[in-house]
């Protein structure tokens, strides 16, 4: 999947902006609070129907307008097709009345459709919280991946997620009085559902710590050696159903006080850190949402999204579309080049600069640019 042309109306700074892009690299050249976030933004508003920066899409309406829309004209290849056809997503957001979601004019009945149009793969200034921020916003990030190159995973997601609803209202109605015994079905169902989707998990996982230990490797400030892994619970358990369901019952009591099941891949954490030498002292890995430098925080952030989007490629053979902003100004020349290979070598990438010198004549010359703002900088 490809944008071929973005139409943002009412969307943050934008009053009516139509912006075409090429199939493989594109560069936005423009200064500082010119709209490149904003334009990038929009566009993943478009292909997802959600913000990639905020959870209070209000803030997504230009100031003193009452609704925004977002249009997107896409090339979508069907699976095994290699011949594209055109499809326009268009999402419209009214503060206070919710959002309409269409495709080729029709209403989506579920945002899954919208999806599976093709992948895209952000970076915006609150991606560093991929790295420095929660558990839960880590797992969610995964979650959405995976599920889009994954049906099977998406439907063990979903039959964990029931499963959990249901323990945990039994939970609470154990907490109330109720037989502690009423439990011991949804124990078993939540057993069967968490092995089911942790083997998906760790292998995609899997997957995933190759690729990103190339690309952590290549573009961190100073090198070194990085790792992906999974942080799970279930590593205190052989995979057995027997062995989950016993340890379920183990913590019964904890988890009857809080009406919560606090045991299973509902609490996995994707750890991103340094795999240090053994001369070096210390501890043997250093997480990087610890102690990772700002330089170091964003390389990783950037080496997952490359890796996402090759083992996606690999999946589904959709390459996807790749955002990223002002990433080219915290690299040094040499880690440009390699990027900038990186971004050229398949799949649409749309990079944002506030300087164009970031890039050399001959890559912006195979590039398609696009400058915002008046005096868009050429220094």
């Amino acid at each position: 999947m490809q944008i071929a042309e973005l139409r943002l109306v009412n969307f943050r700074s934008y009053e009516d902006i139509r912006v075409s892009f090429s199939p493989g690299l594109n560069v936005i050249v423009g200064r500082n609070a010119s709209g490149k976030t904003n334009l990038l933004e929009g566009a993943y508003f478009a292909l997802r129907a959600a913000s990639c920066r905020t959870n209070r899409e209000e803030k997504a309406v230009r100031w003193g307008a009452p609704f925004t829309r977002i249009e997107a004209t896409l090339e979508v290849a069907p699976p095994g097709s290699d011949a594209a056809r055109r499809r326009t997503a268009s999402v419209a957001y009214s503060p206070g009345q919710g959002k309409q979601v269409r495709l080729d004019g029709a209403e989506v009945a579920s945002l899954d459709e919208l999806r599976r149009q093709g992948g895209v793969f952000v970076f915006v200034p609150e991606s560093l919280l991929l790295v420095k921020g929660s558990p839960a916003r880590r797992r969610a990030h995964f979650d959405a991946f995976a599920a889009g190159v994954d049906p099977a995973y998406a439907a063990a997601l979903h039959d964990l997620q029931e499963a959990l609803r249901q323990r945990n209202a039994q939970l609470a109605r154990v907490r109330e009085g109720g037989d502690p015994a009423s439990l011991d079905p949804w124990d078993r169902q939540v057993a069967r559902s968490s092995l089911e989707l942790t083997a998906r998990r760790r292998s995609l996982v899997t997957a995933l710590a190759v690729r990103f230990a190339e690309y952590a490797a290549a573009l961190a400030p100073y090198g070194g050696v990085y790792e992906l892994a999974l942080v799970t619970q279930l590593d205190e358990i052989d995979d057995s159903e027997e062995a989950f369901v016993a340890a379920l019952v183990s913590r019964r009591r904890g988890d009857v006080a809080r009406a919560v099941t606090c045991f299973g891949p509902q609490r996995d954490d994707l750890r991103l850190a340094e795999v240090r030498t053994a001369d070096a002292g210390g501890f043997p890995r250093r997480d990087l949402r610890l102690f990772g430098s700002q330089g170091e925080q964003r390389a990783a952030v950037l080496a997952l999204l490359l890796a996402e989007r090759a083992v996606a490629a690999e999946l589904t053979g959709d390459v996807g579309t790749l955002l990223l902003d002002d990433v080219m100004s915290e690299l040094d020349d040499a880690r440009r080049r390699l990027l900038v290979r990186t971004l050229s070598a398949g799949g649409q990438a749309i990079v944002t600069t506030t300087n164009r010198h970031y890039f050399t004549d001959a890559e912006l010359t195979g590039a398609h640019v696009v400058s915002l703002g008046p005096g868009a900088p050429d220094e």
